[in-house]
């Protein structure tokens, strides 16, 4: 059984997607596909820091635009085959970090739901069993936290379509289960990060944001279908 860890991080060019795949590939015995729209941007983003990649990790460029059909499938045939150039049976983690913040709901809908979803299942025949899905949400999405008051700050487009994310992280864990791969799926809120997304508003740094989502990419068991975030489980 292969000892590298193979992971696909979906919008990994800036933010915490950058930010996941610098600090997993620092890690050991790692193998990380680093999604961008640009290839370019990626390449350019994994130059800052490539020196501190760890000798047994690597971290390959991948162009991926989750709302076009035809990056999903060449991005799906070129994994495909690097894996089998390394010797893997297959991905064990994919990280649905791709996002966009607009007021637009087609815009938003598009990455957020629908290209998530695109490349969910595009990607899901490669993976190896007891991996894991990672769809990173917001707790802005918890439905819980609107029935409260005060409420939360609204933003109808993107809330939802995270409250649609957190919706398929529940019925994907089900099919997992039904279907005894291992594989965990389970939602993550990782913090309120000054990123693109927010016009760098947020509280915390990407770099710590992402903290909790490496390391439940690292982790090689656990539970699934939970929403969690760096204290533990979140409410729906």
């Amino acid at each position: 059984m292969s000892t590298v860890r193979s992971i696909l991080v979906t919008g990994a060019n800036q933010g915490l997607g950058m930010h996941t795949v610098h600090q997993l590939g620092a890690s050991k015995n790692v193998l990380v596909f680093m999604g961008s729209r640009k290839l370019a941007a990626a390449e350019e983003a994994r130059a800052k820091w490539e020196s501190e990649i760890d000798p047994s990790s690597s971290v390959v460029p991948v162009q991926l635009d989750i709302t076009d059909a035809t990056s999903i499938k060449n991005a799906h045939d070129f994994i495909e085959k690097h894996l089998k150039e390394k010797n893997l049976t297959g991905l064990d983690v994919l990280i649905n970090n791709a996002a966009l913040g607009v007021p637009s709901f087609a815009d938003t809908y598009a990455v957020n739901v629908i290209g998530t979803a695109a490349i969910t299942e595009a990607i899901r025949p490669l993976m190896n069993n007891n991996g894991a899905i990672l769809n990173i949400s917001s707790t802005l999405g918890s439905l819980d936290w609107h029935t409260q008051r005060p409420p939360p700050p609204l933003f109808p487009a993107y809330s939802s379509s995270k409250s649609a994310l957190n919706s398929l992280t529940l019925q994907w864990a089900i099919q997992e289960e039904e279907k005894k791969s291992g594989i965990r799926v389970i939602s993550i809120c990782p913090g309120f990060n000054a990123t693109n997304l927010n016009n760098y508003t947020g509280t915390m740094s990407p770099s710590e944001g992402c903290q909790v989502m490496v390391k439940a990419a690292l982790a090689k068991e656990g539970k699934s279908g939970v929403f969690i975030n760096k204290d533990g489980d979140v409410k729906w």
